[in-house]
């Protein structure tokens, strides 16, 4: 039980040390376990993840957040993909998918595994989708024989 307590104690220091740095601007991570693989340059977030950044909030079962060094020895976020009954809202969209994967340098998130995503009331379903929150703009992708479905309001 001691060992449990330290270990918990030890965790929570890390991800007050490391997720500052990995970030520009303040984020805020909770989840059940959290484990940093500094070789590989990835953390791993694993059960009832929610993530906060701006107004960009992220629920999902699991969460790996992928960073580099630069020459200052600074880290910065390159990617960070979402796995497992995720949700994502940021502004007007809103999104489900079984996997999300961000790509912070473009802006871009694409969403795989039966993504809905909504922009106010407007709907899009299909494969595969990519919002560029840059451009506020989206696509949808079917796979092989599928097809995409929209629901667009007209005012």
């Amino acid at each position: 039980m001691k060992i449990f307590k330290f270990l918990s104690i030890i965790g929570f220091f890390l991800l007050l040390m490391l997720v500052p740095t990995l970030y520009s601007s303040e984020i805020d991570i909770t989840s059940d376990k959290m484990q940093v693989f500094e070789s590989e340059g990835v953390v791993v977030f694993t059960g009832k993840v929610f993530g906060v950044k701006g107004d960009l909030k992220v629920w999902c079962d699991q969460m790996y957040v992928y960073y580099t060094t630069n020459q200052q020895g600074k880290r910065e976020v390159s990617k960070v993909i979402a796995l497992g009954k995720v949700i994502i809202e940021k502004g007007k969209w809103k999104a489900y998918a079984g996997k999300a994967v961000y790509f912070r340098n473009q802006e871009k998130l694409v969403l795989e595994e039966t993504p809905k995503v909504w922009h106010d009331k407007n709907l899009v379903e299909g494969d595969i989708i990519v919002i560029y929150f840059n451009e506020d703009k989206s696509e949808v992708l079917a796979k092989d024989q599928g097809r995409v479905r929209a629901r667009v309001y007209f005012e």
